[in-house]
């Protein structure tokens, strides 16, 4: 059988996880990690690098993009030795309108980077935004052979319509299984752009503790929305993974 895909996780702010690398390599888990600055990049390749199953992404998020704003000189040096680009994007729900215009001039330098560069995959937040954050993407990579992956969309149909016609992708995690509009956007998805997440250590409960039960959970609420056996979504998200990293 195919691995599960974990195309959007934290694994830097697991605790304890300097003395667990091996443990979560060891997961039947395809795993992209992603940083929150530039400045994590060198810190998690480091624990990571040697790593079978787990990639490590460049990123700055945009609710650290005023803190942060001076780090995108450090992204650009470093955007060319990245496979993997996340976690990126626009925050709606960040209030005040020079923050806003502040994410918005660090997402467009960090897309700069990105466009000229070798193809990446790139995992992008766009929570409260997801037409201005389609709408940057396209602008600034349309014709290039980057992959977009909207990281827990949370957007409207129109947008997310949009994006499916851009051949973006969307990560889905089990918290969204378990509310009634994350199952709605979820119907929304064509299968073959759908990809599953965990965003962890944040989607953890008392319930979901581990980064596979959360993958497991997610694949048996696809079973039932997709009207299929769980081993056929788990092989049609690992297609899907697979697909994403070697386009056509």
């Amino acid at each position: 059988m195919p691995y599960y895909v974990d195309t959007h996780c934290h694994l830097d702010l697991f605790k304890g996880i300097r003395s667990s690398v091996d443990e979560e390599d060891n997961l039947p888990i395809k795993t992209i990690t992603v940083t929150n600055t530039p400045v994590l990049w060198a810190p998690n390749q480091k624990l990571f690098g040697e790593s079978h199953n787990i990639r490590v992404a460049l990123g700055l998020h945009p609710e650290l993009a005023v803190e942060r704003e001076h780090e995108t000189d450090s992204f650009d040096n470093l955007c060319s030795k990245a496979k993997y680009i996340g976690e990126i994007g626009l925050d709606g729900t960040s209030k005040g309108k020079s923050v806003r215009d502040t994410q918005l001039k660090v997402f467009r330098s960090l897309l700069d980077s990105v466009k000229n560069s070798n193809p990446k995959v790139l995992t992008v937040h766009s929570r409260g935004a997801a037409k201005e954050t389609i709408d940057e993407l396209t602008t600034a990579l349309k014709g290039t052979q980057h992959q977009v992956i909207l990281h827990w969309y949370s957007g409207s149909s129109r947008d997310l319509k949009s994006a499916v016609e851009r051949g973006y992708f969307f990560s889905i995690n089990h918290r969204m299984l378990a509310s009634k509009n994350g199952q709605n956007i979820i119907k929304e998805i064509p299968q073959d752009k759908l990809v599953t997440e965990t965003d962890a250590p944040f989607t953890f409960s008392d319930k979901i503790f581990t980064r596979e039960q959360s993958l497991q959970e997610a694949v048996k609420g696809l079973a039932t929305i997709w009207m299929k056996d769980q081993d056929q979504v788990k092989y049609k998200i690992w297609e899907n993974f697979t697909r994403l990293l070697l386009p056509a």
